[in-house]
């Protein structure tokens, strides 16, 4: 399977490059998203990707320099320039630094499709023999892990395939008795966005990495199978109960848990199977591993693991109470249908208290109260699903696994019922897209990107692109560079501040593509501008 990298500046345009590359069925996955040539360049360390799709007109780092700086240190790596602009530089540049391919917007299927043919087979030549058989053995673990997600999503069900398979794929264990462990992590998305950029792939990836390290280590010949699940939100642990006892697996899983800690400041949260017999059962114990996952506590710290008993036929179900109950769940509602933002507020606050201060709050309860929450609201205010509509993805709860995760849920969504109820009187674009920009005039020095303001506006960034361009008549890139360019010129009239002072001042720290961009905007170089309006006042 080849890695590939996709590189835009724009969230939405990153988004459908993506998707695109998903439905042209090649053998490549999109593995690590950028915003710009410094921060692939700073990810790629970590993905390694074989093939980088990208677009040229980027900040920070524009096309042209992020290509001269692959050719320099990444010549192994195949390069597909994606660009709205047929201008002669960003063309020249995309062969002097010898890019596979130059694909103009808005680029086809069939134009991916061939550019990215052509970077396959460029990458695979370039391959050593030793690479190869690398690339080899990763394509195998690949191959495992889909069949091992088919079986645990019921995708593949028939007992007979499920057996050629699994002997065509050397898992020797699938007619034996086994155990399944799941694993999900707190603190994931803070980790996530502090030090993945928000790339939630990358650090699954890193997980996966130290998972694997700890396994080969343990000294075993049979080493347990690890996959994702296929969300990419779990990872699953298949262990042959002939290698591992239940003893052994929560140690193996406790020794997981203080290097990921160590290394990226994660906390386990694991559910354990019973044992099962063949690989055919796979789903069963998925679903039993996933049930004893969100048995462990809300609030709980450090690492936690529930197990399935031995004897299921002495089980006894608890049933834990609803956080959430009718009751409160009916006042909740009428206070949504009614338009009452204080009400509203002062109820989900209650349930966040509740939350807070009940003892032993298991996780499932915590997703159950919120599903149950999202449910009522988009029943009553259907507008907001498609303002906020992360609240209302059944990932999102899903992956809610500790308490700082529940109060942020709980927090976001009181801020989306108030700002939902406080634009009655004006459509919810103008009354967000007013706030934002007013944000942006006072932060447009700031590295900020459009991902950024959708999230700390609590947006969707295409639902934000689209009206913000609707409501301003700019796109936000257009905007910011207004911004920027305004101020410049006022710098550069009113001011002694030297050419690369103005240019940090306004947010560039490339005094380069400052000046590119100032010219692009003015029609003059930064000096050229000071000296025309030199002694105007």
């Amino acid at each position: 399977m080849y890695k590939v990298m996709v590189v835009d500046d724009e969230s939405l345009g990153r988004k459908s490059v993506s998707k695109m590359i998903s439905e042209l069925a090649l053998n490549v996955e999109v593995i690590a998203e950028a915003r710009h040539g410094e921060e692939a360049l700073e990810l790629m360390r970590i993905s390694k990707p074989h093939i980088i799709v990208t677009d040229m007109n980027m900040p920070i780092m524009n096309g042209q320099q992020f290509l001269e700086a692959l050719y320099t240190n990444y010549a192994e790596i195949k390069v597909i320039v994606i660009s709205g602009y047929s201008q002669f530089e960003y063309m020249k540049a995309a062969v002097t630094y010898q890019a596979c391919e130059y694909v103009l917007k808005p680029i086809s299927l069939s134009d991916l499709r061939s550019a990215l043919m052509k970077a396959i087979e460029a990458s695979h030549n370039h391959l050593t023999l030793q690479q190869q058989k690398k690339f080899a053995q990763d394509m195998w673990q690949v191959r495992r892990e889909v069949f091992l997600q088919h079986v645990t999503s019921r995708r593949i069900t028939n007992v007979a395939d499920i057996q050629a398979q699994a002997e065509a794929l050397s898992i020797s264990s699938a007619e034996g008795n086994y155990r399944l462990a799941v694993c999900m992590f707190r603190k994931f998305d803070d980790i996530s966005t502090t030090k993945f950029h928000g790339n939630a792939d990358l650090l699954m990836y890193s997980i996966e990495n130290i998972l694997t390290e700890v396994l080969n280590s343990s000294g075993q010949d049979v080493v347990p199978l690890l996959y994702k699940s296929d969300d990419r939100m779990k990872l699953c642990l298949y262990v042959p109960d002939s290698v591992y006892k239940e003893s052994q697996i929560k140690q193996l899983l406790a020794t997981f848990h203080s290097a990921i800690n160590e290394m990226l400041r994660l906390d386990v949260v694991a559910g354990l199977s019973h044992v099962f017999h063949k690989l055919e059962r796979l789903s069963d114990a998925f679903d039993t591993a996933y049930d004893q996952l969100k048995n462990n506590k809300l609030h709980a710290t450090c690492f936690a693991i529930t197990m399935s008993p031995a004897d299921q036929s002495s089980v006894v179900v608890p049933v834990s109470p609803d956080l959430l109950t009718v009751f409160e769940l009916k006042t909740m509602q009428q206070a949504f249908a009614a338009g009452n933002a204080m009400e509203s507020r002062e109820l989900l606050h209650k349930l966040l208290q509740k939350a807070g201060t009940v003892s032993g709050v298991s996780i499932r309860q915590g997703q159950r109260a919120l599903t149950k929450l999202t449910e009522a609201a988009a029943a009553e205010m259907k507008e907001l699903t498609l303002s906020y509509p992360q609240l209302f993805d059944a990932r999102s709860i899903a992956g809610i696994v500790d308490f700082n995760q529940f109060s942020l849920f709980i927090t976001q969504f009181v801020t989306a019922i108030e700002d939902y109820h406080a634009s009655k009187g004006m459509t919810p674009s103008v009354y967000s897209i007013h706030e934002i920009a007013a944000f942006l005039d006072a932060h447009y020095f700031e590295d900020i990107s459009l991902i950024d303001i959708a999230t700390r506006f609590h947006l969707d960034p295409s639902y934000l692109s689209k009206q913000f361009k609707t409501v301003t008549s700019e796109n936000f890139i257009e905007y910011v560079t207004r911004k920027r360019m305004e101020k410049a010129c006022e710098l550069l009239h009113l001011s002694d501040h030297k050419i690369n002072e103005i240019s940090e001042l306004v947010g560039y720290e490339n005094q380069r593509y400052f000046s590119q961009v100032f010219k692009k905007f003015t029609g003059q170089t930064p000096s050229e501008y000071r000296d025309q309006h030199a002694g105007i006042s």
